[in-house]
C-alpha cells in the first residue's frame, strides 16, 4: 500500500476512517473565503467557486440568529489570525444561533495542529480565532439547546457527537455528520470585520469567550482543575483514544508509541491503564522520554540514536517472547519470524510523531526525520503480523510518500487503522476520562508543562511550537 500526504494518506484502507488534521487542512475553505486553509498556514483558495448548497445553508443560519440574548454585544479578548498577522483583538460578540452555546473559557491547551496559525506568511483571507478546545463555563444557551445549562462546566471537544445522526448511532461518533455545520461569524472586530471560530474542528481555544455548537460541549460533573480538563478537548483525548477506543489496547499486550509529544504521553498512559505488558516509547527530546518513563512506559529509544532497522531490532528484543526454538505449541508467540502472522514486533503501534514545522530552539533535540515519514514506515515494520497501526500525527510535508510493503502473511495481516479524534466519541469517552482523572489512574497534572494567563496566548502557542514543554495551557481565571 502507498500512501501520499495530500492525496488521500489518512483515508481508509484497511478501516474506515477520517484524518482529523486532514479534516483541518481540507476544512470548510469556500464557506468563509479561504479563512480555514490561511489559518494552517497555506495559500488562501481565490478561484474555488463557492458551492451553491453550503451558500444555501450558511445564509440559512445567519437568518435564523436569535434576536438580542444576554450576551450580544459582549467585549472581549481572542487571539486572531487575520491577514499577514496574529494578534490579541478585541472582539465583539454577536447573536447567536438557538442550537449554540456561549461559553465563558477557563483554560485551553496548546495542540501543535493549531500552531500553524504562527505561520503568517500567507495572507488569511478572513480573520479567525486561533486554537481549538477548551473548557469552561456556560454563559448562554440557545432556544434550542437540551444538552447543557446556563452555569454548567464543559469541555468543548474538537469533533461533535450529536447522538442522533447515523454514524452516531452505528458507534462512530468520531465522525458525527454534524461536522457539517454551517460556518457562520461569531464576533466582529473593532472594524465590523467578521470573525469565525476555526471550521469544521469546534470552537477556537484561544479566546476569553467561544461560542460553539451544541454538539461540540460536553457536560463534566467535576472538581478536577480546568488546566487538566482542558487537556482532554484534544490531545490527551486523542492520545488515550488511540489506546483505549475502536482497537482498544488488549491486557498484557505489547505496544509501541511513536512520539512522546501530549498525545503520544497520553497514548503511553492509555496503554498503561489497559494493562500492556511493554510499552515502547520512541521520542528524540530526552525530556519527554523520561516522561514518559514516570508515566508508563517499561523502556524509550532515541530514535536519533538508534536509527533505521537498529531502531526496529532495538523495540523487537524489548518485547520478544522468549519461547525454546521449535515450541511451536505452547502458546506463546514465536520470534522467529515464521508462520502464519508471525514476526516480531508490538500488537499494537501508536503514532503521535506530526512531523516538525518549524526550527526547535537551542536545548530541544530536534529529529533527523523532520518530516515524520522514515518514522511511519518505521511504525508499520514494528508492527507484528495479526496487530494493528493507528496513525494520527503525520501529515508534513504534503506530497511525502511512504509505501507499506504488500503480500507475504505477515504483512496482509496488519491492520492499519487511521481516525479522526482516534475514535473517541466526545459523549461517552470525555466524562469516562475525566473519572480517570479522579481515580488517580491518568496523570493530567504531570502532562501540564507550562501555564499562561489569558493575555498571552501567543506565548503558549509558541512553546507548543517549539516543544520546549510537554504541554502548554492558557488560564483564563488566572
Amino acid at each position: 500500500m502507498t500512501f501520499k500526504y495530500g492525496s488521500g494518506f489518512d483515508e481508509p484502507q484497511s478501516v474506515d476512517s477520517i484524518s482529523r488534521r486532514r479534516m483541518l487542512r481540507q476544512s470548510a475553505a469556500a464557506a468563509v473565503g479561504g479563512g480555514a486553509a490561511a489559518l494552517l498556514g497555506r495559500a488562501p483558495v481565490l478561484a474555488q467557486a463557492p458551492n451553491p448548497a453550503v451558500a444555501a445553508a450558511q445564509a440559512a443560519a445567519e437568518a435564523e440568529r436569535q434576536a438580542g440574548g444576554r450576551t450580544a454585544g459582549t467585549k472581549f479578548r481572542a487571539l486572531v489570525r487575520y491577514a499577514n498577522s496574529l494578534s490579541m483583538e478585541t472582539l465583539t460578540l454577536r447573536p447567536i444561533h438557538p442550537q449554540q452555546v456561549v461559553i465563558r473559557n477557563q483554560a485551553a491547551q496548546t495542540c501543535y495542529t493549531t500552531t500553524a496559525a504562527l505561520n503568517t506568511a500567507n495572507a488569511a483571507m478572513n480573520a479567525q480565532i486561533a486554537g481549538h478546545g477548551g473548557v469552561g463555563v456556560v454563559l448562554e444557551v440557545g432556544s434550542q439547546v437540551k444538552r447543557v445549562q446556563v452555569g454548567d462546566q464543559v469541555i468543548m471537544a474538537i469533533t461533535p457527537n450529536c447522538g442522533a445522526c447515523a454514524n452516531c448511532l452505528n458507534g462512530r461518533g468520531d465522525i458525527c455528520a454534524m461536522f457539517g455545520r454551517p460556518v457562520i461569524a461569531t464576533a466582529t472586530m473593532a472594524d465590523g470585520a467578521p470573525v469565525f471560530t476555526s471550521p469544521p474542528a469546534g470552537p477556537s481555544g484561544l479566546s476569553e469567550i467561544l461560542v460553539a455548537w451544541e454538539e461540540f460541549v460536553v457536560p463534566v460533573f467535576t472538581k478536577v482543575p480546568p488546566a487538566e480538563l482542558s487537556l482532554l478537548s484534544c490531545v490527551s483525548a486523542t492520545g488515550l483514544g488511540l489506546a483505549m477506543c475502536r482497537f482498544p489496547v488488549e491486557a498484557g499486550s505489547d505496544v509501541a508509541v511513536f512520539g512522546l509529544g501530549p498525545v503520544g504521553m497520553s497514548a503511553v498512559q492509555g496503554a498503561r491503564i489497559q494493562g500492556a505488558k511493554n510499552i515502547v516509547g520512541i521520542d528524540p527530546i530526552k525530556y519527554r522520554r523520561d516522561l514518559a518513563l514516570k508515566l508508563g512506559a517499561t523502556a524509550v529509544i532515541d530514535p536519533n540514536v538508534d536509527k533505521g532497522n537498529d531502531l526496529i531490532a532495538k523495540a523487537q528484543a524489548m518485547m520478544a517472547d522468549v519461547v525454546p526454538p521449535g515450541r511451536f505449541f505452547v502458546g506463546q508467540r514465536r520470534n522467529d519470524g515464521g508462520g502464519f502472522g508471525g514476526g516480531r514486533g508490538a500488537m499494537y503501534v501508536l503514532e503521535a510523531v506530526g512531523g516538525t514545522r518549524f526550527p526547535l530552539p537551542a536545548g530541544v533535540e530536534a529529529p533527523l526525520d523532520m518530516t515524520g515519514a522514515e518514522a511511519l514506515q518505521q511504525a508499520y515494520t514494528l508492527t507484528r503480523g495479526g496487530g494493528y497501526l493507528r496513525t494520527s500525527g503525520v501529515g508534513q510535508p504534503m506530497g511525502t510518500t511512504v509505501t507499506f510493503p504488500a503480500g507475504g502473511w505477515s504483512n496482509s495481516s496488519k491492520t492499519h487503522v487511521p481516525g479522526n479524534y482516534a475514535g473517541v466519541q466526545a459523549l461517552r469517552d470525555l466524562p469516562r476520562f475525566v473519572r480517570l482523572i479522579e481515580k488517580g489512574l491518568f496523570d493530567a497534572k504531570s502532562m501540564i508543562g507550562q501555564t499562561f494567563p489569558g493575555d498571552r496566548m501567543r506565548e503558549a502557542l509558541q512553546i507548543a511550537a517549539d516543544r520546549s514543554q510537554i504541554t502548554s495551557v492558557a488560564l483564563f481565571d488566572a
